[in-house]
């Protein structure tokens, strides 16, 4: 019981600092490259040519708007 009043207690009293990192409409490349970016820091993805069909191809079939 203590614990779940404590974890009660964070979820009512602490705000959250949480941001977007990118919009939805963003495309499926840039959304990647943003989290490698923002996340891990990196200076830009290098996509192998099959990877780069595949997201193509889920822009095409309306998947461009899910969250990476």
């Amino acid at each position: 019981i203590e614990l779940a009043n404590k974890v009660l207690d964070v979820l009512e009293n602490k705000t959250s600092d949480f941001k977007v990192l990118y919009p939805d409409e963003m495309p499926l490349k840039e959304k990647i490259e943003t989290v490698a970016r923002e996340i891990y820091g990196a200076d830009g993805v290098d996509y192998a040519p099959a990877a780069l069909k595949s997201l193509e191809k889920l822009e095409e079939l309306g998947m461009g708007n899910c969250p990476v």
